[in-house]
C-alpha cells in the first residue's frame, strides 16, 4: 500500500506532531488492552508504524517481550530505527501475510484503516497473523468538523480526495459493521468526542495540503487559486495569527479479540 499523505520530511514532521496531539487517547486505549491481558505479552505489532512514535507507546505501556513496528515505507522504517534503536522495525505491507512475526498477541492500528481501500480485508489479514485470544486496538476518525470555513473546506476536500482513492476519511463510523463475519469479536467499542485546538489541527492539515495539493487528482478536482487561499488561511491559524476555535473530532476506539 502507499500512504496518501506521503512519506517525505514534512510528512514525517506531521506524524510526530500527530503523535503528540493524540498521545493521551492512545495511552488510554493501550491501557485498556493491558487491563484485558492476564499474562505477559510475548509479541505486539504496531500496524503502519510510520516513524515509530506509536510503536514507542506500545512498548512503554504494554511492555511486551518483543515489540515490532511494520510499515511499507522504507524511509519511515529507516527513520523509526534511528528514532527508537531499542525497538524492532520491518518494512512490510500491512495487508500481506505472513507477517514478520506470526501469532502476535496484541496489535495497534491508529489512523491506518482510513488509508486502506477495504477495512474488512485488513481485519481478515490481521486475523491470520494473530494468535487465538490476541487483542486488536483501533483508533480511527468517526466524524470531524469545525465551524471555521477554512478548516471545514479542508475536510470537504480531503474527504473527496480519499474517496477518489477508495479510502474513507471517517472510516470509524463503519468499523463495527466491518467486523461482522470476521474472526474478531468486538469486546469494546466507544465513540470519544475529542475537542482539539484548531491551531494544532491546522498545523497537521497544512502539512497534508502541501503534499496532496500538488498531486494529479487535486490539480484536476480543485481550483489552484482556492488551494493557495486555503493554504494561507490554514497557515494563519497554525501560526496563531487567526483564532480558529476548536475542532470536534469524534473518534471510534475498538478493542477486538481474535476468536
Amino acid at each position: 500500500m502507499s500512504y496518501t499523505f506521503g512519506d517525505n520530511q514534512e510528512a514525517s514532521r506531521r506524524l510526530r506532531r500527530l503523535a503528540e496531539i493524540y498521545e493521551p487517547e492512545t495511552r488510554d486505549l493501550l491501557s485498556w488492552v493491558r487491563s484485558m491481558r492476564s499474562s505477559r505479552i510475548q509479541a505486539a505489532i504496531d500496524l503502519g508504524c510510520g516513524p515509530g512514535w506509536s510503536t514507542q507507546l506500545v512498548a512503554e505501556i504494554l511492555a511486551p517481550e518483543r515489540t515490532l513496528g511494520i510499515d511499507a515505507s522504507p524511509r519511515y522504517i529507516a527513520e523509526a530505527r534511528a528514532n527508537h534503536p531499542g525497538l524492532e522495525f520491518v518494512e512490510h505491507d500491512v495487508l500481506k501475510t505472513p507477517f514478520p512475526i506470526e501469532g502476535a498477541e496484541c496489535f495497534l492500528c491508529r489512523f491506518l484503516l482510513t488509508h486502506l481501500e477495504s477495512p474488512r480485508a485488513a481485519l481478515e489479514a490481521w486475523a491470520q497473523a494473530a494468535a487465538p485470544g490476541a487483542l486488536l486496538a483501533i483508533h480511527e476518525t468517526e466524524r470531524i468538523s469545525s465551524p471555521h470555513p477554512a478548516l471545514g473546506r479542508y475536510y470537504e476536500m480531503v474527504e473527496q480526495m480519499q474517496r477518489h482513492f477508495g479510502q474513507e476519511l471517517q472510516v470509524g463510523a463503519a468499523l463495527d459493521n466491518a467486523f461482522a463475519g470476521t474472526d474478531w469479536r468486538v469486546r469494546h467499542s466507544e465513540s470519544l468526542a475529542l475537542h482539539k485546538a484548531a491551531r494544532e489541527m491546522a498545523q497537521l492539515h497544512l502539512a497534508n495540503l502541501r503534499i496532496w495539493g500538488a498531486n494529479d487528482f487535486a490539480k484536476e478536482a480543485f481550483d489552484r487559486t482556492e488551494i493557495q487561499h486555503l493554504e494561507r488561511e490554514l497557515g494563519r491559524i497554525a501560526g496563531g495569527e487567526q483564532e480558529g476555535g476548536v475542532v470536534c473530532n469524534v473518534a471510534r476506539q475498538v478493542i477486538a479479540e481474535r476468536r
